[in-house]
């Protein structure tokens, strides 16, 4: 596995770890059902709840590591897509807590899968440096896409930095709304690694 290979891998497990952490936290607090209800609840501050920006961020994270997963790094094959903006909104991983848990636990087992692929250097470059194209929606005005060309190793950081800023929006979430202590979340949920980084500094 490559060196940069490595660390997309790890940032983005990270980031789904944090998830589960935060669920299992719902759960230990208050119950099951309780948890369910925490999941849901509109905060008026963020103007969303845990389970849409949970859903948001894992329609971008899964959409990567199953292109990434099943990626030919045949050179001569057509580039493989990525539609960003085709979401199912309002549906049931928003609002059902449990199956929003497999779906993470279910990315958590791609990623890991992506670990194994091979030890040997030039088939982690490859598969990092192969070709996708990404497809973005930036004109409220039109419903035409944009595609933009890219690899895998980008995405896997674009998904794992875009997921970061929506863990922010969900510790407000959580901290404000749901009146969970920040000593309870994971160490640093939320929290870019450039901040994270900086904040050590001014130690």
């Amino acid at each position: 596995m490559t060196k940069v290979l490595r660390p997309l891998i790890k940032s983005n497990l990270a980031i789904l770890s944090q998830k589960v952490a935060l669920l299992d936290l719902l759960v230990a607090r208050n119950g099951a059902k309780q948890a369910s209800i925490d999941f849901q609840t509109m905060c008026p501050i963020v103007g969303a709840s845990i389970g849409q920006h949970f859903r948001h961020s894992m329609d971008h994270i899964e959409l990567a590591a199953l292109v990434a997963s099943s990626n030919s790094t045949d050179s001569t094959l057509p580039p493989r897509a990525l539609h960003y903006d085709l979401r199912v909104r309002g549906g049931t991983l928003e609002k059902d807590m449990v199956e929003s848990r497999k779906r993470i636990v279910g990315v958590i087992d791609i990623f890991q899968s992506l670990q194994t692929v091979s030890s040997d250097n030039d088939d982690g470059n490859a598969l990092i440096s192969s070709s996708v194209t990404s497809y973005f929606n930036l004109n409220a005005d039109s419903n035409t896409e944009i595609g933009l060309p890219s690899t895998i190793g980008r995405e896997l950081g674009f998904v794992a930095h875009h997921a970061i800023h929506h863990m922010a929006l969900v510790k407000i979430i959580a901290t404000k709304t749901l009146n969970i202590k920040e000593g309870e979340l994971p160490n640093g949920f939320g929290k870019a690694p450039s901040t994270i980084l900086f904040d050590r500094q001014q130690t």
